[in-house]
């Protein structure tokens, strides 16, 4: 279905797009020159007109937004609904949203001082408050600042997390979920992290994967784009290419057994009712679901949602990407002398 859509409106698109967008040379990621168009689309979870261009780089798989907007206008690009429902979806059922990062964690590292980049209302370093872990967030907004700082008791930093005051070899462990593809230099952002982790740290990072089977198939209707809040898109390859260069050491990379299948399903509906002249409401909108329409959404995600996520996992093509990186403890150039 995703790609009949896609089939009516190419033309158009292609018409809207190629003469105002520049081709980009080389690649942010890995320097690259061999730069393909990728997709175009709007940016469907607010139902807004603006088309946004993709672009891929053949030689490390990179994807990233050709044309983001302006740092100074990207807060018009998150609503004030968005934040609740990144808040909502952090602190609901925090025991079982939060165990497997959790448990990921510690088979690396038991205790230390953590830091959360992205760290929201404090959901996640709610469920590490205890005597073993100091704990330390970044969070853009003031007002979800404070709220983690009453909900946690952590040291939180207000504002963009490359402008955090925190010295070298500060941390055991540095997390961001669902975070590095909103940030407009991932090289940058990432060697803050290096240079936070103490020797032996490990950075640990959810995001979407864009080589996922859930991407190809649903194309511009894939809920992972989340244009254009997600300025870069990764694939394990891409990763691991960026993470290389930056001189971490890889632990895992893995896809775990998630689906964004119904929110991206929710598109096709909702691009199919505009065709057809009814209004549509955007996901961005919350609203509580009706009891039919809840039961409807359990038999769909337990009959195929479910299913097929089990089997993406196992192919290593989940559209969620889980990574654990360490820093060495060692510089690169010693490594190998340390072993003579």
């Amino acid at each position: 279905m995703a790609n009949t859509l896609e089939v009516m409106t190419a033309v158009k698109i292609e018409n809207t797009t190629r003469a105002t967008c520049e081709r980009p040379e080389t690649c942010p990621i890995c320097g690259g020159g061999r730069v393909a168009e990728f997709l175009v689309a709007p940016d469907r979870f607010h139902l807004r007109k603006e088309l946004y261009r993709l672009v891929r780089c053949s030689s490390c798989n990179a994807v990233w937004l050709a044309t983001p907007p302006k740092a100074e206008e990207m807060g018009l690009h998150y609503t004030e609904d968005y934040h609740k429902g990144i808040m909502a979806g952090g602190e609901a059922a925090v025991a079982s949203r939060w165990k497997y990062p959790r448990r990921r964690i510690a088979l690396h590292k038991q205790g230390g001082a953590i830091l959360d980049i992205g760290c929201s209302s404090g959901g996640f370093l709610s469920t590490m408050k205890g005597p073993s872990w100091d704990l330390y967030g970044i969070e853009m907004e003031q007002s979800t600042a404070e709220r983690a700082r009453a909900n946690t008791g952590a040291n939180i930093f207000v504002g963009d997390a490359v402008a955090a005051p925190f010295l070298p070899s500060t941390f055991d462990v540095i997390t961001s979920f669902d975070v590095l593809e909103h940030v407009y230099s991932p090289r940058t952002f990432l060697t803050k992290v290096f240079e936070w982790l103490k020797p032996g740290g490990i950075y640990y990072a959810m995001m979407p994967n864009i080589d996922s089977w859930e991407a190809r198939l649903f194309r511009t209707h894939w809920y992972g784009l989340e244009l254009p809040r997600h300025l870069f898109h990764f694939s394990p390859r891409s990763l691991r290419y960026l993470m290389t260069e930056l001189s971490f050491e890889e632990v895992c990379v893995k896809t775990p057994a998630e689906s964004y299948m119904q929110r991206s399903v929710g598109y096709i509906f909702s691009s199919l009712l505009e065709r057809l002249g009814c209004a549509a409401m955007p996901q961005a909108t919350l609203r509580t679901r009706s009891v039919p329409r809840k039961a409807f959404n359990k038999a769909m995600r337990l009959a195929v949602a479910e299913p097929f996520a089990q089997i993406a996992a196992i192919a290593g093509a989940g559209p969620s990407m889980e990574a654990v990186f360490r820093k060495p403890t060692e510089p690169r150039g010693l490594q190998g002398l340390s072993r003579l």
